[in-house]
């Protein structure tokens, strides 16, 4: 009776601990912090709630100080989806960076220049759509689907970056093929129900 009660009590603090962390990273994510901050609160919720995941991360190269980076990783999938990058992909994902709030000088933005020069394993772009999944599943069905939104918007603006100059004068944005299913293939990702989130 005894073993149950505490058995019981422990599995109440650790459910509470799971929800501190959870409301955490809402917290973070609602207040619109800066990369870097939703980087450390979303390692610390993976930690407790997804370890697995986590070391997934972790055997990609990505560091807490490099944490930011992953969540703009889709931009970079989408500016490596015709095969190489170009001036104004490259452009873009940074300009997209910066706005983002990760820093000219910092690590996440090296990270960022550095996949920008040599493609990362389809397995990183796997792993940060996951890892980005995870990070939306604490916020409620509206907000979520906003990110969502707002991420693949993200994604297009890269893709629409390297259009034809003749697309530009007469006012359409071209995306090619490759780019198109690279953008479905991030957006249906992300709007995937997972059972273990």
């Amino acid at each position: 009776m005894q073993d149950r009660i505490f058995g019981d009590r422990e599995k109440a603090m650790e459910e509470a601990y799971f929800r501190n962390e959870d409301a955490r990273l809402l917290g973070k994510l609602r207040q619109k912090a800066h990369l870097d901050d939703i980087g450390l609160a979303l390692a610390e919720a993976l930690q407790v709630n997804n370890p697995d995941l986590l070391l997934r991360a972790r055997s990609l190269g990505i560091t807490l100080d490099t944490a930011a980076a992953l969540f703009l990783a889709p931009l970079v999938q989408v500016a490596w989806a015709g095969g190489s990058v170009t001036k104004p992909e490259h452009d873009a994902v940074l300009r997209l960076a910066r706005g983002r709030g990760v820093e000219i000088d910092s690590p996440s933005y090296a990270q960022i220049n550095d996949w920008l020069e040599k493609r990362p394993p389809d397995t990183l772009f796997e792993t940060a759509v996951e890892v980005i999944k995870y990070g939306f599943s604490v916020l409620p069905p509206d907000e979520k689907e906003q990110r969502i939104r707002t991420l693949v918007a993200a994604c297009h603006e890269v893709a629409e970056a390297s259009g034809s100059t003749l697309g530009w004068v007469l006012g359409l944005k071209s995306v090619s093929d490759s780019e198109a299913v690279t953008l479905d293939t991030i957006t249906n990702n992300l709007r995937r129900p997972e059972s273990h989130l």
